[in-house]
């Protein structure tokens, strides 16, 4: 006896990810943990924000000067401007970060998050209220949050049997 869903029915399954979601998708990014980040002025020596990156998560510091983003500096940078190269790892972090820096509100959706971080390819975000820096989420931060906001029993679904992969690879 099959149990499966007949061609024209929808799989409940389909339902419970897409309600949960979408639900997702519009709660507000300060509900998730946005004040695990790290804050260093803009003449703070590059050692100190390499140092300071070892111990976050998130791997970026936020450059700030009286509270206001003038910067990031990120895994990124030191990759790209830093390995390889002569460096004076006593030198202004604001001479290698990243001068523009794009940020959001704390009252932005997950969906504004995850799309920013789409079509930027950032990982961190920093969060900016009446100018001032309020918080930072991270790519990590919204893969917690979301995988969070899943209900156990859709997590815990075994594999749809019905379904046909397009190609072999990657499965």
């Amino acid at each position: 006896m099959s149990t499966r869903p007949a061609a024209n029915e929808t799989p409940s399954v389909a339902i419970a990810k897409t309600e949960a979601s979408a639900h997702a998708r519009n709660d507000k990014v300060s509900l998730m943990e946005t004040d695990d980040y790290v804050c260093l002025e803009p003449s703070d020596p590059l050692s100190k924000a390499v140092e300071v990156m070892k111990q976050d998560e998130g791997g970026c510091a936020i450059v700030c000067d009286q509270g206001r983003v003038v910067g990031i500096f990120t895994e990124r940078d030191v990759l790209t401007k830093i390995i390889g190269e002569p460096v004076d790892m006593n030198d202004p972090v604001s001479k290698w970060m990243s001068p523009i820096v794009a940020t959001l509100s704390p009252d932005a959706t997950i969906g504004d998050a995850v799309a920013m971080m789409t079509e930027k390819s950032f990982r961190n975000i920093p969060l900016v209220k009446a100018g001032q820096l309020t918080g930072s989420i991270s790519v990590f931060d919204v893969i917690s949050y979301l995988a969070e906001s899943y209900p156990k029993e859709t997590m815990n679904l075994p594999p749809n049997t019905d379904q046909v992969m397009n190609s072999t690879d990657g499965g």
